[in-house]
């Protein structure tokens, strides 16, 4: 077995690797949140080093996660919904396939055993997808939300271009990289950029408080968000990964109250590391407010031991977290793995 320091070294040694090679970086024009090199959020908020990383790696005591938990995967999906209709099922950690009306997409799909430089080493899933990937249904469009390696899943890209060749959004400097990696078509786009992707359907980058490497030379090179998809007066929100912002508000101010938030809720602690980056559960409702959320969905957590805290631990503070703003339980939901959350045409 291997001790936490010996795996913090194969870690750090995998990532020298990486930033070897080619990494997501931009180039463009200097703007508010690009000052010509690097992208910064909305509000300065600093986040750790390479040092802090190996201070936490190195020094926390994680909770012990089991080695695999049995999940079955859940009955293939609908190919196609009807106009109006709107589906989300909880893949894992933040892979979500989101049926909106008669179009299918996935957020920051992952399929792959790790999420890591190398196959080898790096966190490890505990359980399967909630869906195979040959159950899947004809996927139209692919949200890439940052480069983050449990977020940009390189494997499972390549494998979607191959089987289902789908549009595929990322963020500034992360879509020319996938291009020259093979993943095509592939799109970039800026914050508060808005695409139409067909009748009735739009997709705007928005701004989240996060940040974006691969390796040691590229950080804040290429741009991370979220997503807000609207569709026959539906608006759905994607945060990817962030942590707590102004921009909840600003999302609320500029669409209106949304009828479904996927909101991350774990890899939190130690906090003196992770608040900076990443919700805790207790934030995640708050953001659910802020956004005036119908319904939310808790992505990123159970799947990828990613910090300290038990595998169970982000779904028994949502509750307590959810029960102390007056919510009720399926305003928030922490969605079993295979779990399909359905949206109705009128919310009662």
């Amino acid at each position: 077995m291997l001790t936490l320091a010996a795996v913090a070294a194969i870690a750090l040694l995998a990532w020298s690797f990486a930033a070897t090679r080619d990494l997501p970086t931009y180039a463009g024009p200097i703007s508010d949140h690009f000052d010509g090199e690097r992208f910064f959020n909305l509000v300065s908020a600093g986040h750790g080093s390479g040092g802090d990383f190996l201070r936490m790696r190195l020094t926390t005591d994680y909770a012990d996660w089991p080695e695999w938990v049995e999940t079955p995967a859940a009955p293939p999906p609908a190919a196609r919904l009807r106009p109006g209709e709107l589906a989300a099922t909880f893949v894992n950690h933040s892979t979500v396939l989101l049926q909106i009306g008669d179009r299918n997409l996935l957020t920051d799909p992952i399929w792959s055993r790790r999420t890591s430089p190398v196959d080898w080493a790096g966190p490890r899933r505990v359980h399967a997808p909630g869906i195979r990937f040959e159950d899947l249904p004809p996927i139209d469009h692919v949200l890439v939300s940052h480069a983050h390696y449990d977020h940009l899943d390189l494997p499972t890209l390549r494998r979607l271009a191959g089987s289902h060749q789908p549009a595929v959004w990322a963020g500034l400097g992360v879509g020319e990289w996938l291009v020259r990696r093979g993943v095509e078509p592939t799109r970039s786009v800026d914050w508060w950029q808005t695409v139409e992707l067909g009748p009735d359907l739009r997709l705007t980058f928005t701004p989240v408080q996060h940040w974006s490497n691969r390796g040691f030379r590229d950080r804040n090179r290429s741009l991370w968000g979220g997503f807000v998809i609207e569709h026959a007066g539906r608006t759905v929100f994607f945060a990817g990964d962030t942590a707590a912002g102004p921009h909840f508000e600003l999302i609320r101010h500029r669409f209106g109250p949304i009828d479904l938030a996927m909101l991350p809720i774990g890899a939190y602690a130690p906090p003196w590391f992770m608040r900076s980056a990443h919700l805790d559960p207790e934030e995640a409702v708050a953001a659910h407010r802020e956004l005036e959320a119908q319904r939310s969905m808790a992505i990123h957590f159970g799947c990828f031991q990613l910090s300290q805290e038990a595998r169970e631990e982000p779904g028994e503070r949502l509750a307590r977290a959810r029960t102390a703003a007056g919510l009720p339980a399926g305003d928030f939901i922490v969605p079993a793995v295979g779990e399909t959350l359905r949206v109705p045409a009128a919310i009662e």
